[in-house]
């Protein structure tokens, strides 16, 4: 199965079986292997179509204050807040120094660690990948930014170079990265980034991390957060009122959401869908009558477009659990 399948092949050759159900269904390796594909295929086209995702699963992600007392997540139900960070703030910086060398320096936060890059005299140089496993502390990342050398310098943000600084060289350097709130829109194509590429040319390319941990909120499992206790947080705008202050990406919350068992109807929504599919493949879609071989000519007309939407019956299935948004910037 593959991470976001919504049932398992036995449940969709029950589909198939009819009364004989999958114990006493018999299929190829071919169409086995048919069936997982649609499976897979399906359990992705019903989450974009119902604009959730239905297993339990862990996100990390950036939200805009609304400014108002509830803020809503994407994913629901909830089944744990792991922590609510509020504002921004730059906790570490990069810069390349050897201007004489380099005419271009940038500098970026991956999902597997800080990517340096550099031109000089018209040659690129992509340097070595510095992963989160191998500097896990701010202090460590920026030491292997210097040890980089050709003009490369790493500085983590302390009293020493700001009076407003906290101690960060002990905060884990993988929080520098946040991945996309709507999921990898790349789909493992290519290397995703959440900071940069940033100029480090002759300046500081400055790092951000959301620092500041609130605790005066409850959460619902319906799917939103509370302001609920007044004056608990005071690095809060107005920390008497109990609203989520205006922002963009003024916030960062990780949580766990999500079915661990999925619904019933979902599920049998997908084993349906996956089943008209699958008989489809057994056949020319586009064949509108058959007749033996002495009789006339078979006739074709134009494909229906059962692949456009999900068939109607399966529509009635998730209409309770298709996500409908109004009024808010957070979907």
């Amino acid at each position: 199965m593959a991470a976001k399948d919504l049932i398992t092949l036995a449940r969709a050759k029950d589909s198939l079986g009819g009364p004989q159900g999958s114990a006493n269904l018999t299929l190829s390796s071919d169409e086995a292997a048919t069936l997982s594909d649609l499976i897979t295929s399906v359990s992705d086209a019903i989450e974009k179509y119902c604009k959730r995702r239905f297993l339990s699963h862990f996100y990390d992600e950036l939200y805009n204050g609304p400014g108002d007392k509830r803020l809503l997540l994407r994913q629901y139900p909830i089944q744990s807040v792991q922590s609510v960070r509020y504002m921004p703030v730059f906790v570490c910086r990069v810069g390349n120094f050897n201007t004489a060398l380099n005419q271009q320096a940038r500098v970026s936060i991956t999902a597997s660690g800080l990517q340096c890059w550099r031109s000089a005299n018209g040659t690129a140089y992509l340097e070595p990948l510095l992963p989160w496993a191998s500097y896990p502390t701010l202090q460590s990342l920026m030491n292997a930014v210097t040890a980089l050398g050709n003009g490369w310098q790493g500085q983590v943000i302390s009293s020493a170079t700001s009076p407003f600084a906290g101690d960060y060289g002990n905060w884990p350097s993988a929080d520098l990265y946040v991945a996309n709130s709507y999921g990898d829109p790349l789909e493992g194509a290519g290397v995703q980034t959440s900071q940069g590429n940033l100029n480090a040319r002759g300046v500081w390319a400055a790092l951000l991390l959301h620092t500041y941990e609130l605790q005066g909120y409850q959460w619902d499992a319906r799917g939103w957060l509370l302001r609920a206790i007044p004056y608990t947080d005071p690095e809060l705008l107005h920390p008497e009122d109990l609203i989520w202050p205006v922002g963009v990406n003024n916030f960062r919350i990780q949580y766990t959401a999500g079915y661990t068992t999925v619904p019933e109807a979902v599920q049998e929504a997908c084993a349906e869908w996956v089943a008209e599919l699958f008989w489809l493949t057994k056949r020319d879609p586009a064949l509108l009558h058959q007749v033996p071989a002495s009789g006339p000519a078979s006739g074709w007309g134009p494909l229906a477009s059962l692949r456009a939407q999900p068939p109607q019956h399966v529509r009635a299935l998730l209409a309770p659990y298709k996500r409908i948004t109004a009024g808010t910037d957070q979907s």
